[in-house]
């Protein structure tokens, strides 16, 4: 199966803002905080919703897999072969949604995947 991988990714001027201004001073890093932050895994569904909503997420890979561990598998490890790479990109981490053929829609937690719902056309 092809899994699309989208992350947050930040621009030089956001980091400049950051750096200038404090974490708080970007709304898209400040969401990648709170669902890092959020090690009970009780609201990252909810977080990545409202930062999938807001665009905050960028396509940057294809993984064809067998299933969501080997995506994550492949995302950290390889074999790169299995990777189809739209932009940069780090390890595949806790915030990142991942979502398989069929539209089913998850983020990465602490502890394995939250399945969530959101409207797929707002993404970059």
């Amino acid at each position: 199966m092809k899994y699309s991988i989208y992350q947050i990714k930040l621009s030089k001027a956001q980091y400049d803002l950051i750096n200038a201004e404090g974490h708080m001073a970007v709304p898209a890093h400040v969401a990648k905080m709170d669902m890092t932050m959020d090690f009970s895994g009780d609201k990252i569904a909810d977080q990545a919703s409202e930062a999938w909503d807001n665009g905050y997420y960028t396509h940057v890979c294809n993984i064809v897999a067998e299933n969501l561990n080997e995506v994550f598998h492949i995302g950290n490890i390889g074999p790169e072969e299995s990777i189809e790479r739209l932009s940069s990109m780090h390890s595949i981490s806790v915030a990142d949604v991942i979502i398989d053929e069929t539209g089913e829609m998850v983020v990465v937690s602490s502890y394995g995947f939250k399945a969530f719902n959101s409207k797929l056309e707002k993404a970059a």
